[in-house]
């Protein structure tokens, strides 16, 4: 769900009736780079005289399965394999109890742990609370909640990770990226179980269960969050995503690029070349009770499969809130390029 700036005011008005879509991930593959993209390219530049295509001159880092975890009463260690920048740490939480993990790592590396829920059973909340050990904070610091987070850690030491969902969680998947000295970023890709459709993301996005609204014309098979805490601290965002869906339903595919009201009023903006496939990109938005959403879709039909990508964007009116929490609008054309960024790694194969 949500690294929520979560107002209580907000929260008690708001009327929205959320319909759960689950997402399947696939095992990502990972790689790291010693900076962050300093231009990200606009979807207006994307042409098929220029395309884009996956990264080809990364070295592979060999993807880590986890063993059992040594526990004790207090805490549950967390431990990488060689050369390993991430871990991903399935478990079960019974309801009415919390549970206690422990990592180290060093002053300047940048951090991010995300929750993937199961795709059996209803979507759950699951606040993680983040400390150092030496007592300072780091999630929840002036969020109301916390559901996920990544920023750079302030000094060299134990962090604990304690998650308390608010009912029984079962089968969950804890990812926990932490980056290599002096290194800002890493990816991971996306491949589809039919392997045709492939798309890198970088640790500012986190595979999830996508909980909500029902804002796609076909059912998400992938959604990524924005899991940047910088986008999100003293502003009104509350959440962001990035939907992957494909069908060969035919009652779809025959009005696959046109509009739907699912996300709100949608109108059609253009077209747009993505790797040598034409999309159709239109954007849609609706209200409820102090809170918007936003969409950025884009459709195509391409060898009998109609493909859609959403960019969901949800935050709450800054009108709405008291001015002396001094939030802020979110800014949006700095998401806009996060989302981009990714479609513009998309490839979809004969």
């Amino acid at each position: 769900m949500r690294y929520v700036v979560l107002f209580i005011l907000l929260t008690a008005l708001s009327a929205c009736t959320f319909q759960v879509q689950v997402v399947t991930p696939e095992s990502p593959t990972a790689t790291v780079t010693s900076e962050l993209q300093s231009a990200t390219p606009s979807l207006s530049e994307i042409s098929t005289s220029t395309p884009y295509s996956l990264p080809t001159n990364t070295s592979v880092l060999p993807a880590f399965t986890p063993t059992p975890l040594s526990q004790n009463e207090k805490t549950t260690p967390i431990q990488f394999g060689e050369n390993g920048t991430y871990v991903d740490v399935v478990d079960s939480i019974p309801a009415g109890t919390s549970k206690t993990y422990s990592i180290h790592a060093f002053a300047g590396q940048v951090m991010s742990i995300s929750i993937l829920q199961s795709l059996e059973g209803d979507w759950v909340s699951i606040p993680m609370k983040i400390v150092g050990a030496d007592g300072g904070p780091l999630c929840p610091s002036d969020l109301k909640v916390c559901y996920f987070w990544r920023g750079v850690l302030p000094t060299s030491q134990n962090y604990f990770v304690t998650l308390t969902p608010a009912t029984s969680a079962s089968n969950f998947t804890m990812r926990v990226a932490i980056n290599p000295p002096g290194v800002a970023t890493q990816s991971f890709q996306y491949l589809s179980k039919n392997q045709k459709v492939s798309f890198s993301y970088s640790d500012e996005f986190a595979p999830v269960r996508f909980p909500g609204p029902q804002v796609y014309k076909i059912a998400s098979e992938f959604a990524l969050q924005l899991i940047d805490t910088k986008f999100y601290t003293g502003t009104n965002l509350n959440e962001a995503y990035f939907l992957f869906g494909s069908t060969n339903d035919s009652s779809l595919v025959a009005n696959c690029t046109q509009p739907t009201s699912a996300g709100g009023p949608e109108k059609i903006i253009g077209d747009v070349n993505i790797n040598g496939i034409d999309f159709v990109r239109s954007e849609g938005a609706g209200v409820a009770t102090g809170n918007i959403y936003e969409q950025v879709y884009y459709r195509t039909m391409y060898n009998g499969v109609c493909y859609e990508i959403i960019f969901h964007m949800h935050s709450s009116s800054v009108g709405a809130m008291p001015a002396e929490w001094g939030i802020k609008e979110f800014d949006r054309p700095a998401l806009l390029q996060k989302f981009e960024a990714v479609l513009s790694t998309l490839n979809i194969r004969e």
